[in-house]
């Protein structure tokens, strides 16, 4: 009978728990949530909730900020956001929020957006993920005045890198991708890109372009930070010391999706600035093909695409400094597909193309060869 007893009421404690769990579960599911917000410091205290569905709600409500504006004309509340995650102490909260120490716990859809939010803060003004030629271009760098460097390097200082880098190895390509373009947003100087390197950046990047499931958005956000990243000696090395120009020709060179090619071909054009990647493109053929990328012979069955060729062009022009690649693209006609490229009508293609016209002109058949074509 005792024993009766404690079962009876041990069973009617658990009923009593479970009665207090549904009605407090349906507490919290009509709570009325819906809020205007005003300042991103508002949003940057939820970042900081044990319930994911908050934070998720509040990373989206805050890269929302940071989402609207266009391509030169920020308006002020982007500079805003940063002014709060730079000063306010934002960074390092969205910085948590990718490492396992999240309050809500680690959760791939929170990390992807505060990749998001850490990329537009970073610089990320344009939606097709060429900020990184704006200073090479010549182009107006407004980066000290809206506020991109003091975040960009505040999320360094913080030690932002490693999560960015770790989350390569995602197993959520999305997650992936985007840690892939976060870091093509921060690795815009020297010390960065070493720090990139030095996490073994370099060796993930490949590794995320070789991954057989993910698809081209991916690997061209894996190819675009490869083609900030190899700017650095260091990484070149390592690059070489991982035959990462098989890769790089493979999986970029050889992509269908253009933006890919584009990205690969610039990528290879700073890892040949290395002796030994820039023997592994004449062993595995790469002179050949980025003369085929060029689109600018009569027997090519390729689309010609402005944005390739101005890469393929900066490629050629830099392996042209090799005395061997020059007579490979002489015998390969990339002479007259250089040449051919003259007459497009975009500005930066004809620059490449004449640099890398007179880089072959070191030598005296290469000098022929143009002189012959001019009096044609």
């Amino acid at each position: 009978r005792v024993l009766s007893r404690r079962v009876r009421q041990r069973w009617g404690t658990n009923m009593a728990e479970e009665e207090n769990k549904q009605e407090s579960a349906a507490r919290m599911a009509q709570l009325p949530l819906p809020v205007t917000v005003e300042q991103p410091g508002t949003l940057i205290m939820l970042l900081q909730s044990p319930e994911q569905p908050v934070t998720l709600s509040a990373a989206k409500a805050l890269y929302h900020f940071a989402k609207d504006g266009g391509e030169g004309n920020e308006p002020e509340v982007i500079m805003h956001l940063r002014g709060a995650l730079g000063d306010g102490g934002g960074i390092p909260v969205v910085i948590k929020l990718l490492t396992k120490e999240a309050w809500c716990g680690p959760d791939y859809e929170v990390q992807a957006v505060c990749l998001n939010i850490l990329s537009r803060c970073a610089g990320e003004a344009v939606a097709d993920g060429r900020l990184i030629l704006r200073k090479r271009n010549g182009e107006s760098c407004q980066a000290d005045k809206n506020g991109e460097e003091k975040c960009r390097l505040k999320t360094v200082e913080l030690g932002g890198l490693k999560p960015m880098v770790e989350h390569l190895k995602s197993e959520e390509l999305d997650v992936a991708g985007k840690a892939a373009y976060c870091i093509a947003c921060h690795a815009l100087d020297s010390p960065v890109r070493l720090g990139i390197h030095i996490l073994g950046g370099v060796a993930l990047l490949l590794q995320l372009m070789s991954n057989k499931n993910a698809d081209d958005g991916v690997v061209n956000q894996a190819a675009l930070a490869l083609s900030t990243v190899l700017q650095h000696v260091e990484a070149k090395d390592e690059l070489y010391r991982l035959k990462g120009m098989k890769v790089l020709i493979d999986q970029g060179l050889m992509s269908d999706s253009v933006d890919v090619q584009e990205n690969a071909a610039r990528a290879l054009a700073y890892a040949i600035e290395q002796e030994g990647n820039l023997k592994d493109l004449r062993r595995l053929e790469g002179i050949d093909k980025l003369i085929e990328m060029l689109a600018a012979l009569p027997d090519t069955d390729r689309l010609p695409n402005d944005k390739v060729r101005q890469s393929v062009s900066f490629a050629l022009s830099l392996s042209a400094f090799d005395s061997e690649c020059r007579t490979e693209i002489r015998m390969k006609e990339g002479l007259r597909a250089l040449s051919n490229c003259l007459a497009s009508e975009e500005a930066r293609v004809q620059e490449e193309a004449l640099m890398a016209l007179a880089n072959c002109a070191f030598d005296i058949p290469c000098k022929q060869v143009k002189s012959k074509r001019s009096r044609i």
